[in-house]
């Protein structure tokens, strides 16, 4: 089956079968890309593309079922579309995903930022709850005719973070894990950057000839040097964490100063607390390798107390 007209602008053919739906503002948070695959079974995977988009696609091309790859609110807030669709999502966030009141809470940690998120994210993505019906875990096969996905569990942007490996064309669903030039994101409570930066190894070492990536589309070209770039900017952060302390800095400090995120363009209530757990998570990193003391208000780089 081949995509109609209608739907073509928004459809980019990836491989047989296979096809990027484009997200609106061009993938950019907080929408994403969604995957449509069009074979004997008719999937899609992520609903963050938007919900006219997503109306769309639903009309020309009724899927069989629908896939997250993990519980972040750009991937997941169309799910609501598809009711009484086997709705599959990773074993380690079924018990959450698509409840807003519990993912709210968990990914702020804080009641009156939770609200905040809520409200956010029903705005800007139209989210509903909608509760999968079943998961997948590691090593996971998607058959679906032609195409075939093996599900790679890749922690640290999130602990239910997963990648899409389609074994006979070389070719990887990295969602986010996205290439992009701001890096990787783990602002999280389980968000863990060595996890991250292993998993980044573990599909960097599988050498895809074709990458898609949530936000940053189709890749086929210098994918080599786009994951060395991306790695490459964790161990930025922490050289210019440690630069930053060369006196006693507070948390306060470094987030306003800034370090990991240029500017707030949106909630900027929600990216300043993430900005502040990031900066939290590379300052553990730093102190148990000994680059970093804590202090009675702060940080300081050893040696310089």
């Amino acid at each position: 089956m081949r995509p109609s007209r209608s739907v073509d602008t928004i459809l980019t053919e990836i491989a047989p079968h296979i096809f990027l739906v484009e997200g609106e503002k061009r993938g950019q948070f907080p929408f994403s890309h969604s995957i449509l695959i069009l074979d004997e079974v008719t999937a899609l995977i992520d609903t963050g593309c938007g919900i006219e988009r997503l109306q769309r696609l639903k009309q020309r091309y009724p899927p069989d079922l629908v896939i997250n790859s993990h519980a972040h609110p750009d991937h997941i807030p169309g799910n609501w579309l598809f009711d009484g669709l086997p709705l599959l999502a990773p074993r380690q966030s079924f018990h959450y995903t698509g409840r807003i009141d519990l993912v709210s809470e968990r990914f702020t940690e804080s009641k009156a930022l939770a609200r905040v998120w809520r409200e956010y994210v029903r705005e800007a993505t139209g989210f509903r709850d909608a509760l999968p019906t079943g998961h997948y875990d590691e090593g996971h096969r998607f058959d679906f005719g032609s195409v075939e996905l093996i599900a790679l569990h890749c922690p640290g942007h999130t602990s239910d973070s997963y990648c899409f490996l389609e074994p006979n064309l070389d070719l990887v669903f990295s969602f986010d894990m996205d290439l992009s030039p701001f890096g990787p994101w783990y602002g999280h409570p389980d968000s863990d950057i060595d996890q991250f930066e292993a998993s980044i190894t573990r599909v960097r070492d599988l050498r895809p000839q074709t990458v898609v990536s949530s936000h940053e589309g189709v890749i086929t070209h210098d994918i080599e040097e786009r994951f060395e770039a991306y790695q490459g900017v964790i161990a930025q952060r922490d050289a210019r964490i440690l630069d930053f302390l060369s006196q006693e800095r507070r948390l306060e400090d470094m987030v306003e100063a800034p370090l990991i995120y240029a500017e707030y363009p949106f909630a900027p209530e929600l990216l300043r607390h993430w900005d502040g757990k990031m900066l939290e998570k590379h300052l553990d990193r730093l102190e148990r390798r000994g680059l970093v003391e804590k202090t009675e208000k702060g940080c300081i780089r050893t040696g310089l107390a």
